[in-house]
């Protein structure tokens, strides 16, 4: 879809000291796009604000380095400290996550909706009233599963594996249209196929009437007695320049860690952020014992859902040389060379571990926040069983060759696997995680939640947070498609007086 560049400012273009709107929409990622588009479309004014730059789609390059510095934050590397240090991937642009993602769009499994209905009461947000939501979502963003060809000889060789063992397979939903199998879908699609804010949601909004104001980081919610009423905001690589948006109604949608440290240090929420949530990612490499031309294909076509329940997904992942570097960097220069030699029998293979371990947002009194958790032994465990279980599928495949996600020698057979697992620590482990979640979580009690049902901030009248943070808890998948939905709900809420 065309984007509508009239009703785009960029660093430059601000000069006035007060801009007003009628809703003001912080961060433009999966919760925020949805939000704008929708109020837009209502007949509201809308003002997108986002930290990060406006890059259209033919500005993106193949240099991953190039548009890593210029899509993340902090270099793609935000630290969730601990033991280990958790890198976290968080998108700092317009259409935030959405950008940087495999565009891979699931429905929230029956069972964590259930979940959440029976242990945080919360009203309306099962099967039957997301449905619709997700119906448009998928509608709207070209939700598809893709055809395996000749390109996705690693995602084949996982499926043939997880069917002799009798594993459940199932083909990946991804928001695409023509996927040309670039393999960049983490570092910005340059072709347009995949189907994130940018390409939808965003133009819709602006489409609709709303103004995008990119390169501006909210500073500061400014509020008195239970309304907040306008954002100080600073323009990007000019900290000199600043101004304020006065607003009728706010929306927050900067994401997990974002939103909790902005409500922080506005001094409105006290509970924002004493729980965020994570997926825990744990990358294999491998090597076959034939030519399987993982580069040619794309991202998360296929996932083995038999271990779901217990808080493990399995998939492939992006294939290129730089992935692989990053990949195995730990494991020293000799393994990076052994494997980049024999690239085309190489993949890269993920064990998505829905986690215990919780960690905490602080320095409200910082420019930045910072993230603080404590591994859990239970996690551990669970690291171990994701290993092993990812080990014996990848040779059940007919890998010859496995490195982990820790440092140690090359794994060869599945009781050297079992060896090397059994001496893992947490410390030993290289994750880099770009799932978080539930920081501001929703429920029906101010004592344990941040938001109400309606998606209202608790004690305030005119703030929503429509992000990956009102999620009462790790959704154990990709949570782009629950985000959305759940922001639909909520401005559907919202646009009908629900109380």
């Amino acid at each position: 879809m065309i984007v509508r560049d009239d009703r785009i400012l960029r660093a430059g273009d601000y000069d006035q000291e007060v801009y007003r709107c009628e809703y003001l929409v912080v961060g433009t990622g999966a919760g925020g796009s949805v939000a704008g588009k929708c109020l837009a479309e209502a007949g509201r004014n809308v003002l997108f604000l986002e930290e990060g730059p406006y890059t259209p789609t033919g500005k993106y390059t193949r240099s991953v380095s190039e548009m890593v510095s210029r899509l993340y934050r902090n270099e793609g590397a935000s630290p969730f400290v601990g033991r280990p240090t958790i890198a976290f991937g968080e998108g700092r642009c317009v259409g935030g996550g959405t950008t940087i993602n495999g565009g891979v769009i699931w429905r929230t499994p029956p069972h964590i909706l259930e979940e959440w209905s029976r242990i945080h009461g919360l009203p309306g947000y099962g099967l039957e009233q997301l449905a619709p939501h997700f119906a448009q979502i998928e509608r709207l963003l070209h939700v598809k599963t893709e055809e395996l060809d000749d390109g996705n000889g690693d995602s084949v060789a996982m499926m043939e594996g997880a069917r002799s063992l009798g594993w459940r397979t199932v083909m990946e939903p991804r928001a695409v249209i023509e996927c040309k199998n670039t393999n960049l879908c983490p570092t910005g699609c340059p072709t347009g196929a995949k189907q994130g804010a940018m390409e939808t949601y965003i133009p819709m909004g602006l489409e609709a009437g709303a103004l995008l104001f990119s390169d501006c980081r909210a500073l500061k919610i400014q509020h008195q007695g239970t309304r907040a009423s306008s954002v100080l905001v600073e323009v990007q690589d000019d900290a000199r320049l600043r101004f304020r948006i006065e607003f009728e109604h706010l929306v927050l949608a900067g994401g997990a860690v974002q939103t909790p440290h902005l409500l922080r240090r506005s001094g409105i929420s006290k509970e924002a952020g004493r729980r965020l949530e994570f997926h825990m990612p744990l990358k294999v490499v491998a090597l076959f014992d034939r030519d399987i031309d993982a580069a040619r294909g794309t991202i998360s076509t296929v996932q083995i859902q038999e271990f779901e329940r217990d808080g493990l997904l399995m998939m492939t992942s992006n294939l290129s040389p730089h992935f692989l570097a990053i990949a195995l960097s730990f494991q020293g220069d000799d393994a990076v060379n052994h494997v980049l030699d024999r690239m085309h029998r190489a993949g890269i293979y993920m064990a998505l571990v829905r986690s215990r371990s919780v960690g905490r947002i602080f320095g409200c009194f910082l420019d930045q926040p910072m993230v603080r958790y404590r591994f859990l032994k239970e996690d551990l465990h669970s690291a171990k069983i994701a290993l092993q279980r990812m080990s014996k599928v990848l040779f059940a495949s007919g890998a010859v060759e496995l490195y982990m996600p820790f440092k140690s020698r090359a794994v060869r057979s599945m009781s050297d696997a079992e060896q090397v697992i059994g001496s893992l620590k947490p410390e030993h482990l290289e994750i880099l995680t770009v799932h978080a979640m539930s920081s501001c979580p929703m429920g029906i009690s101010s004592a344990s939640s941040v938001v109400d049902p309606s998606g209202s901030l608790w004690g305030f009248k005119n703030v929503l947070i429509t992000d990956a943070s009102v999620l009462p808890s790790n959704t154990g998948t990709s949570p782009q498609g629950t985000i959305m939905a759940f922001a639909h709900e909520i401005v559907s809420r919202h646009l009908n007086g629900f109380s």
